[in-house]
This record gives C-alpha cells, structure tokens and sequence, in this order.
C-alpha cells in the first residue's frame, strides 16, 4: 500500500490558494489582515509536513528496530522486549495523527482563503481601494510624463552631437590611425565599426522610432487610454462613456475600411496595384 503523504492531499487549486495574492500596498488594511489569516493556515501546513516527515522517519526507525528484535528473539528463542509493538503502534500512530491534522487544516484553508476572495466582491471594499489607486496612479502618471518630456527633448540632440562627435573624431582627426588598423583583410575607411554603423547608438533610426512608439502611450490624451477619466467619480465616468463609445465605435469603422482598401489594393504577387 501506497503511503500518503502531506503532499498528496494538496491540489493545484490548494497552491493557488496558498500563493496567490490579489492585493498590493494601497489596499486597505482588511486585505493585508485575511490575506495573514489565510497564511497562518499556511504556516501550520507547513509545521505539520515537516512533523509529519519526522515522525514518518520516527516510525520507520521504530519498525526496523521491532524487526531486529524479533529477528534475535527467533535467533536466541527469548522473548522480544517487551513494549516493542506498542513503540511501532505508537509512533504509527504519531504518522497518522500528523496526516489527520494536516487533512483538517485543508477545510479551513478554503474558508480562509473565501473570506479572503469576498473581498472583491465586496463594492465597499473595491470604492476604497480604488480611490487610493486613482490618486497613487495620478501622481506617477504626472511624473511619468514629466520625465518622458524630458527625455524625448534630450534624445535628438544627442543624436545630433553623437554623429557630429563621431565624425569629427574618427573619420577627420584619427582618419590615420584608423587607416592603419587592418579590419577583415583591409584598413578601415571610417568609424562606422566602432559606432555601430548608424544603427547601435544614439543616433540609431530605431531609437528615434522607439521613443515615437513610447510617446503615442505616455503622452496619449485619450481620457480613458490615457487613464485620466478612470480617476474621476463614477457618475462622471458613466456620463462619458456613451459619447466614448461612439468615438471607439467610429475608429473601428475607420480601421475596417482601411484594411479593405489596403485588400482591394492589394496585388497578387505581394505589391499593390494603382
């Protein structure tokens, strides 16, 4: 027979409630009190595997010994000590106490862990920590933007001087050193190897790209894209969303009809016709 352990009686769906935390620090302070509650069940989970694997080697070391005992009891023909069942009996049934309380803790792990999910239904609790993400999501928002402006201002005027920088110094002040340093069976011409050819640096074409693709984000003023409007109160928002919905709704049709006109121009052989 199989014996079963601690382990066996834990399912994924007992991990996930184990592990997985839906709160962080702005939640209010309830959150952080059920999510300790439910990790006390945790820690004596925890306390009673680890008992359970002593007194599983407990028993096994007490089995062995009755066996050696009775082995020398049948070699000499004297009696087995007495008290040596009751010890493997004992220390059996030390195992099995330890598995009964490990199975118990499993119940109360799921009511722990359903006080603790009741939280996100609960619309009192969700008012509460929304307002704490709205005014934490404003302020990092604000600074955010502030430092992308920043850095969007900085990044081609460093492209501007590194490529004046480079070509000034490599390809007309050290043009002679680099003429003597032999790169793939010939001397080098220019520069180009140690920048990147144009495509490494700061005046990379797909760094001005990337910061063009960040910016349609961090700087996207669409109220609720952008993130703004979500901080409002909630009737503010609702007023709002018809005339949103309309927006989205006439962008969908725009990007419909786009790709159809992109399907119809399209040419057979992978170009377009005209």
């Amino acid at each position: 027979m199989t014996e079963i352990t601690p382990e066996d009686l834990v399912t994924s769906n007992h991990e996930f409630m184990m592990r997985n935390k839906r709160h962080g620090v702005l939640a209010p302070k309830v959150a952080e009190d059920r999510w300790q509650a439910l990790q006390a069940v945790v820690s004596e989970m925890d306390r009673l595997t680890e008992l359970y694997y002593e007194r599983a080697e407990a028993a096994e070391d007490a089995h062995l010994g009755a066996v050696a005992a009775n082995a020398r009891a049948a070699d000499t023909g004297k009696a087995v000590p007495a008290g040596t069942a009751v010890k493997v009996m004992d220390a059996r049934l030390a195992v099995d106490g330890t598995l009964s309380a490990f199975r118990g803790n499993l119940p109360r792990l799921a009511t722990a862990r359903k006080a603790y999910d009741a939280l996100f239904e609960d619309r009192a609790f969700i008012t509460e920590y929304r307002s704490s993400i709205a005014s934490e999501f404003l302020k990092r928002r604000e600074a955010a933007v502030k430092a992308f402006k920043e850095l969007d201002a900085e990044i081609p005027a460093l492209a501007e001087l590194y490529g004046l920088l480079g070509d000034f110094t490599l390809t007309h002040l050290l043009s002679d050193e680099l003429g003597e340093i032999e790169f793939n069976g010939s001397p080098m011409e220019h520069g180009g190897v140690f920048t990147g050819q144009g495509t490494e640096s700061w005046d990379a074409p797909k760094l001005s790209e990337a910061l063009s693709n960040v910016r349609r984000y961090v700087l996207n003023d669409d109220p609720i894209q952008g993130g703004t409007l979500l901080t409002e109160d909630l009737p503010t928002i609702a007023a709002a969303l018809p005339e949103l919905a309309e927006q989205r709704y006439e962008e969908w049709q725009d990007r419909l009809a786009s790709e159809r006109m992109t399907m119809r121009n399209a040419s057979p052989y992978g170009g377009f016709s005209h």
